[in-house]
């Protein structure tokens, strides 16, 4: 086994965090962290499946030019240290995911609320509105300078673009839901990189 096969370890204890942080953190209740906005009724933002669909368009390109790079053994060496940064990068994006999934006892994968949604103002959200976004792009960037393929960078435009639009969506669903709060988190928080966008 080549080195590069490590990509493969690094992708799961990425991921295996997120999903352990999630179940985690799954039984919180209010108590736990103290009162929350919450959303009146359910509600759903138009087209946010069709919009998943294309984030997952961009997972399915990632993976498959990792595949393809890993296994084919046609990993171009552009610099001497790109696998140790990609790899920090990757675990970066999974800590922001997991630190997001602490305060964000309301996730779900569309853009859907339902009655009581909470929203999410503290840890990473102090700083931006979609730290979990931000988290995933990060990990197909880490993953695009470990791997260095037309198909890695490929994945980092569909998986930001598919990011950003999933996160203009919900800012519309969560400003009809929540009305001024959210309005001043936005005013305060730029939506991916603190003080930037």
């Amino acid at each position: 086994m080549h080195r590069d096969f490590l990509i493969y370890f690094v992708h799961a204890l990425a991921w295996g965090a997120f999903g352990l942080a999630r179940l985690a953190l799954r039984g919180r209740t209010e108590s736990d962290r103290g009162p929350a906005v919450k959303a009146g009724e359910a509600r759903t933002a138009p087209h946010s499946r069709a919009l998943v669909g294309f984030h997952m368009a961009g997972f399915g390109v990632m993976y498959f030019g990792l595949g393809d790079a890993v296994i084919g053994r046609k990993v171009p060496e552009l610099f001497a240290l790109q696998r140790p940064l990609g790899a920090l990068v990757i675990l970066t994006g999974s800590a922001l995911m997991c630190w997001a999934i602490g305060y964000f006892r309301s996730w779900r994968f569309e853009a859907k609320l339902e009655a009581g949604h909470e929203l999410a103002t503290g840890g990473p959200f102090r700083l931006m509105r979609h730290p979990i976004y931000a988290g995933i792009d990060l990990l197909a960037l880490g993953t695009a300078l470990w791997v260095p393929t037309g198909f890695e960078l490929a994945a980092v435009a569909l998986l930001a673009l598919g990011g950003d639009l999933r996160a203009r969506a919900e800012e519309k669903l969560l400003r009809q839901a929540f009305g001024e709060p959210y309005r001043a988190l936005m005013a305060r928080t730029k939506r991916f990189v603190p003080g930037i966008y």
